[in-house]
């Protein structure tokens, strides 16, 4: 996009949303104020090794840090960054020291009483790795199967899993430790993202499958529950962001 064209719609859209802020009232127009007065946006972003950031060498870059820097000078600031767990950039949101979290962050279950969710702005595969010849095609036929799962996997990934009779899930800090415990037989599959399972291709002992009844991964930007109009804005934001893409 053309850097003027793109700055003059972010100025043009910045006096709307504020404007908007502005007439729902006092609580409303501070969610603005506050973070143009902090003169930052404060942005946890979740690490699940995904396409849409990169942070090796430093500071993160990929789609997820250029929408946050979007939405931040829309607001007037900069952003800053913290890339961290999904539980770390929830609790960051929780207790203020991230004004949003973005990232594969599905709005289901108890975080839709305690957190407000924009649109999404990606969406990706969650896939189930075996030994090769093992066929797992549904969540169905993984019965009484003990299961590796990604620390990281939400909620509702893990209920859909548990509709298989006689799971058992197992967690592991990264694909390597799902990947040697596929290889000594302690699993029968390993459940993970897009990312890490593209790191298991090159394992010719080991298959990568689409299993049917996974939802797909779901990228969202998160904020407060009460932050309604920060939310309302972004969801304008990453509408042109993409757009723009």
């Amino acid at each position: 996009m053309n850097r003027a064209v793109r700055r003059g719609g972010l100025a043009a859209l910045a006096i709307l949303w504020l404007a908007a802020a502005a007439g729902c009232g006092k609580k409303a127009a501070s969610e603005i104020d506050e973070i143009r007065e902090a003169g930052a946006l404060r942005v946890a972003i979740v690490d699940t090794k995904s396409r849409f950031t990169q942070t090796e060498g430093g500071s993160p870059t990929g789609l997820e840090p250029e929408l946050s820097q979007y939405i931040a000078e829309a607001i007037g600031v900069e952003a800053s960054f913290q890339v961290c767990s999904r539980q770390e950039a929830l609790e960051a949101v929780t207790e203020g020291t991230a004004d949003i979290a973005l990232g594969c962050i599905g709005a289901r279950g108890s975080l839709e009483e305690n957190y407000g969710f924009t649109t999404s702005y990606g969406k990706g595969n969650l896939y189930g790795v075996t030994r090769a010849g093992d066929y797992v095609l549904t969540v169905g036929a993984l019965k009484d199967s003990t299961l590796g799962t990604d620390h990281s996997l939400d909620e509702g990934i893990r209920s859909q899993l548990y509709q298989a009779e006689n799971i058992r899930l197992m967690d592991y800090g990264s694909v390597r430790e799902g990947e040697a415990a596929l290889l000594k037989g302690e699993i029968r599959a390993y459940i993970c993202y897009e990312e890490q399972a593209r790191a298991l291709l090159e394992n010719e002992e080991l298959q990568i499958q689409n299993i049917a009844g996974l939802e797909p991964e779901e990228f969202v930007i998160v904020a407060g529950k009460s932050r309604q109009t920060l939310i309302n804005g972004m969801n304008t934001l990453i509408q042109q962001f993409l757009e723009a893409e």
